[in-house]
């Protein structure tokens, strides 16, 4: 009888193979890691400029509707939703030619701030998916805003990025005043 001698790895063989896949395994997979949250703050940015453009383009149609909803150069208007947007079924009354309002919205959005909630909203309805939402408005136009889906945090027109989105979404009062100056002083 012949005898074949059967051909294959040996251990040594497969234990070199599997040490280099570990090392490549451990130099890829934190790169790979940097790459998820840049990609997840850019989206938070990107819809920060979808509620931006939103925003600038209802505070547009107000202003030719004749109703100054927002504030004024010595009252900003700060507006923010700390829960999911909810619209409502239908259209909130728009408000008075000359009710200004400058308080910040904690809550769902009351009287005359609700009209621009809603105005924007039919701009951007990707604002009822979003954790938190956020805009200044000053002399009739918007300054900034802020956006978040709980995780990462997305600001415009100064964008957030992944070695300030802890610092950002860590102190979130001060997103405003980051998407419009862009320093992040305030934030420490």
């Amino acid at each position: 009888m012949k005898t074949r001698k059967l051909k294959g790895f040996t251990l040594v063989e497969l234990i070199v193979v599997i040490a280099i896949i570990g090392v490549l395994a451990a130099i890829l997979v934190p790169s790979m890691l940097g790459y998820v949250k840049k990609s997840k703050v850019s989206a938070m940015n990107s819809n920060a400029k979808s509620l931006y453009d939103a925003v600038a383009t209802s505070l547009v149609e107000l202003d030719s509707e004749g109703n100054k909803a927002a504030g004024d150069k010595t009252t900003p208007g700060v507006y923010a939703l700390t829960a999911k947007y909810a619209a409502p079924a239908t259209a909130p009354a728009a408000p008075a030619a000359a009710t200004g309002v400058t308080a910040e919205v904690a809550a769902a959005p009351t009287n005359a701030s609700a009209y621009i909630w809603w105005k924007v909203y039919n701009y951007f309805n990707g604002i009822k998916d979003l954790t938190s939402v956020g805009f200044r408005v000053e002399s009739m136009a918007c300054t900034g805003a802020a956006c978040s889906d709980g995780v990462y945090m997305g600001t415009y027109p100064k964008t957030t990025t992944t070695d300030n989105a802890t610092r950002v979404l860590a102190v979130s009062k001060d997103v405003l005043t980051y998407s419009t100056t862009g320093t992040d002083t305030d934030l420490k």
